[in-house]
């Protein structure tokens, strides 16, 4: 075989291996290129930073985020986080917005996520006044009392005095009891207004606390007048309920003296008296006496 052709067998498969080669490298170049142009740092959080934690380096890093999947407000550069304080719960593997940081050289505990103005207050609830646990950091509650009001022979109340409040933090203390033994007490914080704080720490002291989450993003001020017992049984049912009960004489009240029953249905109100017996009538009769020689007798006649 003729010895430049092989030569020049050669030579075309290098070149063409080198252009496959180049091309192939231009092409990952531009590709990566185009990501690069399509992506941006994002810092995210490393582990799980609690409300009130001041941010360490360790808690973040910096990762690539596609320019379409970035949420608003996302922040690139890691050192913009570290020794800042977090103002909600930011979950492990997810990234850090702007809102979630307090200003920077805050101090870290509530002091640093407060906003100005407001304040935390907390109180004592048991788990049933706490939705049984379900009142977490970051939801919103309503504050509802339970209360016996001034007046002489007056019964409790039920009332709503705050709404939309946001809840800080949830936890446990030690108090001490009247008996003098300790005893663990759940607490809810809350983030109010001052004077907020001062009928919430009256209520706590006056009545019983019941809290009742709501949707986060229902800013709706309902105006309730509040719950008396009446609201709950109604006098018709008192005095049913009175049947059979002895008074202080003793006897016993009989259900002929009770008022007529109020039947409600479907949005009318009728009253219906209790019908009377009516009396069996008693027969009326005469009397005759027959004479039969001498002997006599009685014959009852009805008349």
């Amino acid at each position: 075989m003729n010895k430049r052709f092989l030569v020049a067998l050669a030579l075309a498969v290098v070149f063409g291996l080198l252009a496959i080669f180049v091309a192939q490298k231009l092409l990952k170049d531009q590709a990566s290129n185009n990501r690069a142009r399509e992506e941006s740092d994002v810092v995210v959080a490393n582990a799980d930073i609690p409300l009130g934690t001041k941010i360490t380096s360790e808690q973040v890093r910096v990762v690539k985020y596609s320019l379409a999947n970035i949420p608003e407000g996302a922040i690139t550069k890691r050192e913009a986080v570290v020794d800042r304080v977090a103002v909600t719960d930011i979950a492990n593997k997810m990234p850090v917005i702007a809102r979630q940081l307090a200003a920077p050289d805050s101090p870290a505990g509530l002091p640093g996520v407060l906003p100005p103005g407001m304040r935390a207050v907390s109180v004592r609830v048991d788990e049933a006044s706490s939705v049984a646990g379900f009142a977490l950091s970051g939801n919103y509650v309503d504050v509802m009392v339970i209360i016996q009001p001034q007046a002489s022979e007056a019964k409790p109340v039920s009332k709503v005095i705050l709404q939309s409040i946001r809840v800080l933090a949830t936890g446990q203390q030690m108090q001490q009891r009247n008996d003098g033994k300790p005893s663990l007490v759940n607490t809810v914080t809350l983030l109010v207004t001052p004077a907020q704080a001062e009928r919430l720490k009256l209520a706590e002291s006056e009545g019983k606390l019941q809290l009742s989450i709501r949707n986060s993003t229902d800013q709706l001020v309902d105006k309730t007048q509040g719950a008396t017992r009446r609201d709950l049984v109604d006098q018709q049912l008192e005095q049913r309920a009175l049947v059979g009960v002895r008074r202080s004489g003793g006897d016993a009240r009989p259900a002929a003296t009770l008022p007529p029953i109020v039947l409600q249905q479907a949005g009318n109100t009728t009253a219906t008296p209790t019908p009377k017996p009516t009396p069996t009538p008693i027969p009326r009769t005469i009397s005759v006496e027959l004479i039969e020689g001498s002997k006599r007798s009685r014959v009852e006649v009805l008349k």
